[in-house]
């Protein structure tokens, strides 16, 4: 996703002057296009990828029909002229990869009809019909089909390969360019053609890319909580039809999404996927339009008898239509394409590289040259303790409001010093529940809470530990709002495909203009007290489009401003964070909480591994879920030593069952003079791991069915044991 934030300074200023004098003298909600300039934001839409000029290109194909379109220092580039196949060359070391398996291997293949067709196609098209009474029903279109017009032209490193299909009006373009690191595939939104009565809904880009077969050396790794690996020689006759998720999970506008099982599974955090064959690999990375595409892992004897892995871009959604309320709802498809530019980069790894560390190290180096992780840390004389204190919540009794405290600030502050006197030398606070009546109207949070003490107990708390060296950050979601706040679902929502306000149980998904206001003036609210930053939940995990009658507002677009948002808050008390961290805010954040560190346990899943984990180490601190809430307490806590980890707890000064009427009553276990001892021993623990914090992890590895190794920069190798439940720690002997 490219970076659009490109406002001079000047033109910031000026705006931001003329926001605050409208914003003063009117007292009324700022206009979209006063916040995105009070952050610093331009709004306009990306500039869409234009197709390749120049004469068509007509080569001669060698003897496997093959021609050499493009090569550079690494690499080599062919095509096949008569439908579009490539062919990428490793000259490095001689290992090529192939859009469709080898003539020997096709002969060993057992699908026939349709699905062996797709297996030789660089690409399958799904359509649906316009017009007609069922305009559900799907096709598939692909290189080998009837009547198919493929034009190449050549540019300055690769080949555009525009596909038409006469009978079905379609048509749409492939460009392919080799890079330093391999090879880049995009399909650029102007290169769509629609001109009779069927409509694009689906593209599968390189969907056999590498496929290998059962038994190989290998495996497909898909992006599942932190890292997921399918193993070629693994038995799953009949467990699974494969892998298929989308990016930054299904789309909430979509008014048949918002399910529970759909909120069961961990969401794809980070747009990335992989193959290994032996000793050779690529890591692929959807660079543009990644929030409109679903990662999608297939085994044997679903399309084909092989592997694959890839990336199916999504140009329309198919929904649930309701008539009216008293009809039955019916299927149907969005009518508006989403009309952005897709492109996917494969990275080519070999030897020692090739494996999922290899991979998780190529994606970090992507972040780096795309400016999306930010600085490396500073080396740290001690690990901060990810400290989260539940201030209180509200709940309703006898038809009224009432909040219920369960941390002040002044008890805040004295949790802190007495774990600083038992050995606690660096803490990061995070606390929840500080505004007015606490989740209960997220229009008027201010002033804070007097139940805790208000402002000035605030401000004293802040101060306190200010001269302590703590950073005392405040949690917010400001993406769902309250109906009953105030604010207008009509106006302020999210609007699904079907055209309606997104709402759930009373509340509304808010739009990102409205959520950033409100993020806005809470910052500046923030910084007055003394505030060091805020953590966001919703900001981290939750993108979406937005179906405006004048045109879709895309997920980009979303992240875009939630960008943003972090970027002011960073700017205006010095530290922005979030929960869970999909890859849209790298480089916008100083930490993230409650990063995944399992699978969705997927039948698919083989085994679970560290790749998010690597790509972010000595870049971005996360801790995972706090340790008085885990599931299995050994297991996670080696997890989190294993994974390079921040040590958190989330606790309350008063016993937890205070809030069980509450929003919080998620907290079963968190009374502080309980877990005290336990804190600030795991800390004691975590803090042996300091040296390391800044550092990359270069390495992970399996040493056994219940044995890790993960290796850093300087050559410290954590060993951890799950069988015998603890870890050993090998000191490297330098960078």
């Amino acid at each position: 996703m490219s970076r659009r934030t490109k406002l001079a300074a000047a033109a910031v200023l000026a705006a931001l002057a003329a926001a605050a004098l409208l914003l003063a003298g009117s007292g009324s909600r700022p206009t979209a296009a006063e916040t995105y300039a009070r952050l610093g934001l331009d709004p306009a839409p990306a500039a869409r990828a234009a197709l390749a000029k120049g004469e068509a290109w007509q080569p001669a194909a060698d003897g496997r029909g093959y021609a050499l379109a493009a090569e550079n220092g690494s690499f080599r580039l062919r095509i096949r002229p008569r439908d579009g196949s490539i062919e990428v060359e490793d000259r490095r070391s001689g290992y090529r990869w192939s859009s469709s398996p080898s003539r020997e291997e096709l002969a060993r293949e057992k699908v026939k009809g349709l699905p062996l067709a797709n297996l030789q196609s660089p690409f399958v098209l799904t359509l649906v019909r316009t017009e007609g009474k069922d305009q559900t029903i799907r096709e598939s279109l692909n290189s080998l089909s009837k009547g198919m017009r493929l034009e190449l032209l050549r540019t300055a490193d690769g080949v555009e390969a525009r596909y038409f299909f006469p009978d079905r009006k379609i048509g749409f373009a492939v460009r392919y360019a080799l890079t330093e690191a391999g090879l880049k595939a995009s399909v650029p939104a102007a290169g769509l053609v629609e001109q009779g009565g069927y409509a694009v809904f689906s593209l599968d880009l390189l969907p056999f890319f590498g496929a290998a077969e059962a038994g190989e050396d290998g495996y497909l790794f898909v992006p599942d909580g932190p890292g997921g690996l399918i193993r070629f020689d693994a038995e799953r006759a009949g467990r699974s039809k494969g892998y298929a998720h989308q990016v930054y999970g299904a789309e909430l506008a979509r008014t048949d999404s918002w399910t529970r099982d759909a909120q069961l599974r961990e969401d794809i955090a980070y747009p990335a996927f992989g193959l290994k064959r032996g000793g050779h690999a690529f890591l692929a990375v959807l660079s543009e339009g990644e929030g409109a595409a679903v990662i999608a892992a297939v085994p044997p004897g679903v399309k084909s008898s092989r592997y694959s892995v890839h990336a199916s871009q999504l140009y329309r959604e198919e929904y649930l239509y309701r008539m009216s309320r008293l009809a039955a709802p019916t299927k149907a498809v969005q009518k508006q394409r989403l009309d952005v530019d897709r492109e996917v980069e494969y990275r080519f790894l070999n030897g020692g590289d090739a494996d999922y560390a290899g991979m998780a190290a190529s994606y970090r180096d992507w972040l780096i040259a795309e400016g999306r992780l930010g600085e490396p840390l500073r080396p740290a004389e001690h690990v901060p303790l990810q400290l989260q204190i539940m201030g209180g919540n509200y709940e309703k009794a006898f038809g009224r409001i009432r909040y219920v405290a369960a941390t002040t600030f002044r008890q805040a502050a004295e949790m802190v010093r007495s774990l600083r006197v038992k050995g606690v030398a660096s803490a990061r606070i995070v606390y929840y529940g500080w505004q007015n009546r606490g989740d209960y109207d997220t229009e008027k949070r201010f002033p804070i809470e007097s139940a805790l003490g208000g402002e000035d107990a605030a401000r004293s708390f802040l101060a306190e530990m200010k001269a302590l060296g703590a950073k005392v950050d405040f949690y917010e979601d400001f993406l769902w709002v309250d109906e009953a706040s105030g604010a207008s679902g009509k106006t302020d929502a999210v609007r699904g495909i079907d055209g309606t306000a997104f709402t759930d149980d009373g509340w509304f998904l808010a739009k990102p203009a409205f959520s950033a206001a409100a993020a806005a003036d809470t910052v500046d609210r923030l910084r007055e007290l003394g505030a060091s930053g805020i953590v966001y939940g919703g900001l981290g995990d939750t993108v979406f489009n937005d179906y405006e009658p004048d045109g879709i507002r895309p997920r980009a677009f979303t992240a875009e401003v939630y960008g943003g948002v972090l970027d002011y808050t960073r700017r205006q008390l010095g530290s922005a964070s979030v929960k869970r961290g999909n890859a849209y805010v790298l480089g916008h954040v100083d930490a993230i909480l409650e990063l995944p560190s399992d699978s969705s346990r997927d039948f698919m899943i083989d085994e679970t591994v560290p790749f998010y984990p690597i790509a972010l180490h000595g870049y971005v601190p996360y801790a995972f879920g706090p340790a008085n809430l885990r599931d299995d307490d050994t297991r996670e806590f080696l997890r989190a030593i294993e994974y390079g980890a921040l040590p958190s707890f989330f606790v309350t000064h008063d016993d937890s069952r205070k809030l069980k009427e509450t929003p919080s009553d998620f907290l079963y276990s968190s009374r502080f003079d309980k877990w005290e001892e336990r804190i600030a021993q795991e800390y004691a623990r975590f803090d042996e791991l300091a040296g390391v914090l800044a550092l990359r992890i270069v390495g992970h590895e399996k040493l056994g069915p219940e044995r890790y190794a993960t290796t850093y920069e300087d050559g410290t190798r954590v060993v951890v044991d799950y069988a015998a439940g603890d870890y050993a720690i090998e000191k490297g002997g330098g960078a």
